[in-house]
């Protein structure tokens, strides 16, 4: 194997289980968050402050980003091992691509009723073309209901990468198994 395709299958294999790692991380903090909410609405014996519910949103927020950029690096690292290996290239996940795009360039955008909006063209550029191809055209900042980014849910994204890692997974445990029956051939 030559040293390319090796430290293509190394970075497959690193982000494949950073994906396992930051969604156990977001889900940790998302059943954190939704029970510490759950606290504070209900004023229960223990109840967190504001301060800590706005804590618990800005980890989530980050984790579940981090969750859908290890995902999206993943993806890129198995392109670059099928292209390594003379194989076709697989489609990538598009509700995770849009969202990590959207993600990139949140910088750039406007903010109205708690989501992130195409701004209007400012000195003849057009920015904002990640958003526009969300539904809605739109991605949520606060979480609602348990939601986030452009209304879908944690899992769902959560979901989604962990489908990329699974399709890898499969693609290189088949590969295992076809060098073994070509060595047990060559005997």
């Amino acid at each position: 194997m030559s040293e390319t395709k090796e430290y293509a299958l190394q970075f497959v294999r690193t982000w494949a289980e950073a994906v396992v790692r930051q969604a156990e991380r977001a889900r940790a903090v998302r059943v954190r968050a939704a029970r510490d909410s759950r606290n504070y609405e209900h004023m229960e014996d223990w109840s967190p402050t504001t301060e800590e519910i706005e804590a618990n949103f800005r980890e989530q927020w980050a984790e579940e980003h981090m969750l859908v950029w290890a995902a999206h690096q993943l993806e890129r690292w198995e392109g670059r091992l099928r292209s390594e290996r003379g194989q076709d290239p697989v489609e990538p996940d598009e509700l995770l691509k849009n969202i990590r795009d959207a993600l990139e360039h949140l910088d750039e955008v406007d903010f109205k009723d708690g989501s992130a909006v195409p701004p209007s063209a400012a000195g003849g550029r057009v920015t904002g073309k990640a958003l526009r191809r969300l539904p809605g055209e739109q991605l949520w900042i606060e979480l609602h209901d348990g939601s986030s980014f452009e209304g879908v849910s944690p899992e769902t994204v959560e979901t989604h990468a962990l489908a990329v890692v699974r399709s890898i997974e499969d693609d290189l445990e088949q590969q295992l198994v076809d060098r073994c029956l070509d060595l047990l051939r060559d005997r």
